[in-house]
């Protein structure tokens, strides 16, 4: 019967020789496997850079194609145009018809006429009218005989009119519907300029788009690419799917940004989502008539070539990979085998055969190693009776015996041992010994702290309750300082109201005194006005002394004057008696008015002084609050201090009653340690 043992430890040897094997080849492949992923991904984005390069330049240059090919389209028959602006036959036909006049009937319609038809034989195809028309008459004339209805067709109303004016050249109108077959068309429209300068009438051909599609539907991009064109409002005149066509660009399901660069005129590469696939392509413009065509290259197909480049990569880095898991694995199986044989020799040392032999022959280190591994079991051999005698001092050491002799003589680094086995005898007896005087010492100790603990803890106690007396008593006088605060602060405050008040008397009175300076200077104008009634009265007094003798002299035609100069010479004595007594009354007046004058002075200087002394009485109060709002604040430092005096105090105790406690426990730590250190035999 087989030993499980021997069956374990065979298949414990076989799974350590795999581990050993799938080690070399973890540490050789890895590395080899991630330098080539990094060597193929770097490729990989050389490449993709390389071929996104070469396909952006592809669909720019087809988008340029295309808008090249259209843009000479539109600018041959714009040079028709310019060329027909120019004729001077043209030029004198829009010149001379006025206002109000047919064109048909100008001098040289006909001759114009005939050169429109000229002009449009030469492309039937393309070309469905050539027409001139005629600015102050408002009305156009076509090749084929069409002349609108006089002053029925205006330019300034034409949807390409204000364009052309800003442009000051030639533009192409925006596609309609030819109402004759029913196909898309454009006008071409040039200014047509007079000697003057000043617009005098319109050059134009109605020019058919269907050869623009035509061309559009000629060109391709790779397999599944597209083109768009739409015209400079929007409206799209080809698209790869034709329900599209002849709808407004902003409409469609394409990226904003794109419809964006549309409108904002930024031509250039752009990647974007047309109908939920994304696309790459380019935007250019054709020409200068501010059509645009917008080129798109799935995705798939963009980076066709790039996927098949690297589907190469990983074909082939795949097949190198194969190639060097063959060749490492085969060098791992010849150095595990010798290095599997080393390790039964080790693990028949381990348990403790020491009569082994190794056959390994070999030039390289496991060689090396296995030579080491022999001389170490001859080594071996000595080493044995060392390490019973080791064991059996170790085993005295743990009983607690520190005095021990060692026989063996102890060759090489196993010396070291026994100097140190040796020097661990001295030094634990030393320790021993002072551990054991420090603990006697630290037991003593204990006791005298908790002692000094306690009674500091007593002190503490009392010396809190005499702070928290201190406390409340330093607290009263707090109060009663604040109180005298808050009465020091309400009587400067009604003594600042007393001198706002006698301020404001003391206004009054100056504003009462120029009163009486005002009626004293008053009463000096009425003295003059008093002065001029007088004398009115003695020339009225005169007037009416002249008037009774002149009427003596008329007689009895002067009766009825002499009557009326009496009347007059009563009033002028009725007069003088009134201004007298008024003078009488404006000198009693100027008098008192001057004694009123004189006690104003005196109560004016009074109030004065009486200012003064509230000014420096507040000026004193003010002193004494700021003094008692200091007292106060200096008795809430003290108070603060004594608060923080309290709870020093009160952490002290509970420290001390802390320390007491904890010298206990040390004293308690200390007797076990003595008898954990009697147990130690340090003399024999």
């Amino acid at each position: 019967m087989a030993n499980p043992k021997m069956n374990q430890s065979n298949q414990t040897d076989q799974e350590q020789r795999g581990a050993i094997k799938k080690k070399l080849l973890f540490r050789t492949i890895v590395p080899m496997i991630s330098g080539l992923v990094l060597t193929a991904i770097l490729i990989s984005l050389i490449s993709a850079s390389a071929m996104k390069n070469l396909q952006n330049e592809n669909i720019k240059n087809s988008s340029l194609n295309v808008s090249y090919q259209i843009s000479e389209y539109f600018t041959k028959y714009m040079e028709i145009t310019k060329q027909l602006a120019a004729n001077q036959e043209v030029i004198d036909l829009c010149e001379i018809v006025k206002p109000g006049q047919k064109i048909t009937e100008a001098e040289k319609y006909e001759a114009v006429m005939a050169t429109l038809k000229n002009m449009h034989k030469t492309d039937e195809v393309n070309v469905t009218a050539i027409w001139v028309a005629d600015f102050d008459s408002s009305q156009f004339a076509e090749d084929i005989g069409y002349v609108s209805e006089l002053g029925k067709w205006n330019i300034t109303e034409r949807s390409w009119y204000k364009e052309m004016i800003a442009s000051g050249g030639t533009v192409v109108s925006e596609p309609y519907v030819n109402s004759s077959d029913g196909n898309l068309i454009s006008s071409i429209v040039t200014p047509i300029y007079g000697a003057s300068g000043n617009l005098v009438g319109i050059a134009a051909l109605d020019l058919s788009l269907k050869a623009v599609t035509d061309m559009m539907s000629g060109h391709s991009l790779g397999k599944t690419g597209f083109f768009f064109l739409m015209t400079r409002a929007g409206m799209i005149m080809y698209a790869p799917d034709t329900g599209k066509v002849q709808t407004t660009f902003q409409n469609l399901d394409i990226a904003s940004d794109v419809k964006s660069a549309f409108s904002n005129g930024k031509y250039g590469d752009y990647t974007y989502r047309y109908d939920g696939h994304k696309n790459y392509g380019y935007m250019s413009q054709v020409g200068s008539n501010g059509w645009v065509v917008l080129s798109g290259m799935p995705s798939l197909e963009y980076n066709s070539d790039f996927y098949k480049v690297l589907g190469s990569i990983v074909l082939l880095f795949a097949c190198i990979i194969a190639v060097l898991c063959v060749i490492i694995s085969k060098i791992a199986v010849g150095i595990v085998r010798p290095v599997h044989e080393l390790h039964e020799v080790a693990e028949r040392l381990a348990r403790g055969e020491l009569d082994v032999k190794i056959d390994i022959v070999s030039n390289d280190e496991i060689g090396a190693v296995a030579v080491a591994i022999d001389k170490t079991v001859v080594r071996l051999k000595d080493y044995i009776k060392y390490i019973d005698e080791i064991a059996k001092v170790l085993d005295e050491i743990a009983k607690g015996n520190l005095c021990f002799t060692l026989e063996q003589d102890y060759a090489g680094d196993f010396n070291k041992i026994k100097q140190a086995l040796l020097h661990i005898a001295d030094t634990l007896t030393g320790t021993i010994k002072g551990i054991r005087a420090s603990a006697e010492q630290v037991n003593g100790g204990a006791e005298q702290i908790s002692q000094a603990a306690q009674a500091l803890a007593e002190g503490a106690t009392n010396q809190a309750a005499a702070v928290d007396e201190l406390l409340a008593t330093v607290g009263d006088i707090s109060g009663h300082v604040r109180q005298n605060a808050d009465y020091s602060r309400g009587a400067v405050e009604n003594a600042n109201e007393v001198k706002q008040k006698i301020e404001m008397s003391n206004q009054e009175m100056h504003q009462l005194v120029e009163a009486m300076e005002e009626i004293n200077s008053c009463s000096d104008a009425i003295r003059a006005i008093i002065a001029n009634i007088e004398q009115i009265a003695d020339q009225t007094s005169l007037l009416s002394l002249n008037a009774s003798i002149e009427a003596a002299r008329a007689g009895e035609m002067g009766k009825g004057f002499a009557v009326v100069a009496g009347e007059v010479g009563n009033l002028s004595r009725e007069s003088a008696s009134a201004v007298q007594k008024s003078t009488e009354l404006i000198e009693n007046s100027v008098n008192a008015v001057k004694r009123g004058m004189e006690l104003v002075g005196k109560a004016a200087g009074r109030l004065v002084e009486s200012v003064d002394g509230v000014v420096g009485l507040a000026g004193m109060m003010d002193e004494l609050s700021a003094a008692a709002q200091n007292e106060m604040n200096s008795l809430s430092e003290v108070e603060k201090g004594i608060e923080q005096i309290a709870g020093v105090v009160t952490d002290n105790s509970a420290m001390a009653q802390e320390s007491a406690a904890s010298s206990e426990q040390l004293s308690a730590q200390a007797t076990t340690l003595n008898g954990m250190i009697d147990l130690f035999q340090i003399e024999p």
